[in-house]
């Protein structure tokens, strides 16, 4: 057993890694033997109104601690191909980043934190919804936003992202971020985001850059960050 973990730690990025093995299995799972997983472990926005509603007469019950626990299972959960590969993709891409300059352990944190911020943040947007919320989203454009919060304030190296040839300008990797999250604003200003959760998106990215922004004012540097952890 400690020999198996020991080989887990050599797996470059292993929490972030642990995260899309996750999301690939539950996706095959669901596909295989046909199961709507989303119906259960998807946050429903009025689910989670009328749980929070509960606590106020009856406190902490099981109906309260599951809707606080759909705010994190969705993650996980995915609508199709296109869904999960696009997700992926992208919680790889800056998932390793962040776990480069932050840490593993703080690359898995944030990805679920800011997950978990974006379907609140979704339900919030939409309180009487039945459909559930489902996609790691969120989490993504939480972590773009660390990425971004970090490089306004840190000097960053050039990363080199697998499976891109060679390194690439930090620059170029937040007008990425720049532009997916000003699309997602645009889509929900102009009330054409139907089927598509791009308030997750949004308080995705808002909690992941406010963590960065804190983190920074705290810490004047990368360099400043490493001799602490």
């Amino acid at each position: 057993m400690k020999s198996f973990l020991n080989q887990l730690r050599l797996v470059p990025h292993c929490p972030i890694v642990a995260v899309m093995v996750a999301c690939g299995v539950i996706f095959l799972i669901q596909d295989i033997f046909n199961l709507r997983l989303s119906s259960g472990f998807g946050a429903v926005p009025l689910e989670f109104r009328n749980g929070l509603a509960s606590f106020s007469t009856n406190g902490l019950t099981a109906e309260l601690l599951s809707a606080m626990a759909r705010l994190f299972t969705p993650i996980f959960l995915h609508g199709g191909p296109g869904h999960i590969v696009g997700n992926m993709v992208f919680l790889w891409a800056f998932g390793s980043l962040v776990s480069r300059l932050l840490g593993n352990w703080w690359a898995l944190a944030l990805c679920l934190l800011c997950g978990a911020a974006g379907n609140l943040t979704q339900i919030y947007m939409d309180p009487s919804s039945t459909i559930p919320i489902i996609g790691a989203s969120g989490s993504v454009a939480g972590l773009e936003g660390v990425y971004f919060g970090l490089a306004l304030r840190w000097t960053l190296p050039w990363p080199d992202v697998f499976p891109l040839a060679h390194p690439i300008p930090p620059g170029q990797l937040v007008l990425f971020a720049l532009i997916g999250i000003g699309f997602d604003i645009y889509s929900v200003a102009t009330e054409t985001a139907a089927g598509v959760a791009y308030g997750a998106h949004i308080g995705g990215f808002a909690s992941g850059l406010l963590f960065a922004l804190l983190l920074t004012s705290v810490y004047g540097s990368a360099e400043s960050w490493n001799r602490k952890w």
